[in-house]
């Protein structure tokens, strides 16, 4: 092998590839760890507004179980769910109206009906 052939096969052969390697070295410690760094980055984003969002909700729950241990609502909520009374008082019980009776109109196809049954 001349100087020239070795300086061809490195040139058209060599070269390339090790370009190649170095842009394939390049993306593997450059780009694909910037990518999923990003990618960290915005699921830790939606994380943290999903914590305030439940932390909000927890906030609120304690208020609520704070407010319920009070004995104005404990007997707002006894009388309301359970019905119960003080001794002496006396408890009412309000039935719903009944439904409207169902006017059947006379005219035909009723008629035949009106006629056989609630005649």
């Amino acid at each position: 092998m001349g100087p020239n052939r070795l300086k061809r096969f490195f040139s058209g052969f060599v070269v390339p590839l090790v370009v190649a390697l170095a842009l394939f070295a390049g993306l593997v410690y450059f780009v694909f760890p910037t990518t999923t760094w990003l990618d960290q980055r915005a699921e830790a984003a939606e994380l943290e507004d999903t914590l305030a969002a439940l932390t909000a909700e927890q906030n609120l729950l304690r208020e609520d179980i704070a407010r319920m241990r009070t004995p104005e609502e404990i007997e707002r909520i006894a009388r309301r769910d359970f019905n119960l009374v003080f001794p002496g008082e006396e408890a009412f019980a309000l039935l719903p109206s009944p439904p409207a009776p169902v006017e059947i109109p006379t005219s035909w196809p009723f008629s035949i009906l009106y006629d056989e049954v609630l005649d």
